[in-house]
Formats: structure tokens, C-alpha cells, sequence
């Protein structure tokens, strides 16, 4: 009974991350603007433009660079601009699935998954800010526990006391 694995989910997460860092740039770009109108100092006082205008464009590309897989078998995090990082973390290793939906993406529909597994390279993972958590996660779950039947993993929890 050897499927072949499939693409359940890919994406990144949301630019809306980003609101606070761009909302605070937007703000020193307009200050600046607003100092070359005020000043008699000439164009020369644009030119710190841009420090804010490139930290737009590093967030935006940083926060694009993130992307999430989620298969059949396995859950993949690719992170990185220039170079690239990626990590797995095998479905039959998480052991436990929470959604987080702070209030200001809930506005939006997104959301973050967090797992807990077993695998000591990727003990806690969250997928940030996507569009249909809860549902993710719901899928994550189902294919876990497929992934445990097909190879007669069990998850013992033991409690010290």
C-alpha cells in the first residue's frame, strides 16, 4: 500500500505580519518627505528615503521567502532570500496541533499552527498567518494519524512524577 506522496498546502505567510514594521517606515518616509518641504536644504534631504523604503522592501522579500509545504508524508519550511534553508518534519513525529488566530488576522481570515512533535531538529513549528488555519491543521491532523497506521507508530507520553 505505497502512495504517492501529494501536495496538500503551500504558501507564506501574510504581508499583514508586517503591518507594524511598515505602518512605523511609512511614517519616517513621511517625516522625511516632510522635513525636504520644510527645510530650504534641497533634494539632498531625501536621500535617508532610503533606509525606510529598503526595510519595506527586506520585510516584504523576507516574509515572501518563507514557504510552507504540507504533503501527505511530511511538513516543509523553506526559509531565505539569497540562500536557502529547508527543513522537514515527518507527519508521524507531531504529536500535538494549536491554532492561533490573534484578533487583527482573524480581521483577514489568517491564522497561525503551531506543532509539537517528537523530532529533535523541529521540536515546535508554527506556520504563521495563513488563510484557513483551522483547517490546515485539521488536514495535518488527519494525515498524521495516517501516517502513524502506515507505520505502526504510537505516541507514549510519560508523565514524571
Amino acid at each position: 500500500m505505497n502512495q504517492e506522496e501529494t501536495l496538500l498546502w503551500k504558501g507564506s505567510p501574510s504581508q499583514w505580519t508586517n503591518l507594524g514594521a511598515y505602518s512605523f517606515s511609512l511614517l519616517v518616509a513621511a517625516l522625511i518627505v516632510a522635513a525636504y518641504f520644510l527645510t530650504t536644504a534641497g533634494p539632498v534631504v531625501l536621500a535617508p528615503l532610503v533606509i525606510p523604503l529598503g526595510f519595506i522592501l527586506v520585510r516584504s522579500l523576507r516574509t515572501h521567502a518563507n514557504v510552507y509545504e504540507v504533503t501527505t508524508e511530511r511538513i516543509r519550511v523553506s526559509t531565505g532570500i539569497f540562500s536557502r534553508r529547508t527543513s522537514e518534519l515527518e507527519l508521524y513525529r507531531v504529536r500535538d496541533y494549536t491554532v492561533v488566530e490573534p484578533f487583527w488576522l482573524r480581521l483577514i481570515g489568517r491564522g497561525d499552527v503551531i506543532i509539537e512533535s517528537a523530532d529533535r531538529t523541529s521540536p515546535h513549528l508554527v506556520i504563521h498567518a495563513v488563510p484557513g488555519a483551522a483547517a490546515l491543521k485539521d488536514q495535518i491532523r488527519t494525515h498524521t494519524e495516517r501516517m502513524r497506521q502506515l507505520r505502526g507508530v504510537r505516541d507514549f507520553e510519560i508523565n514524571p512524577q
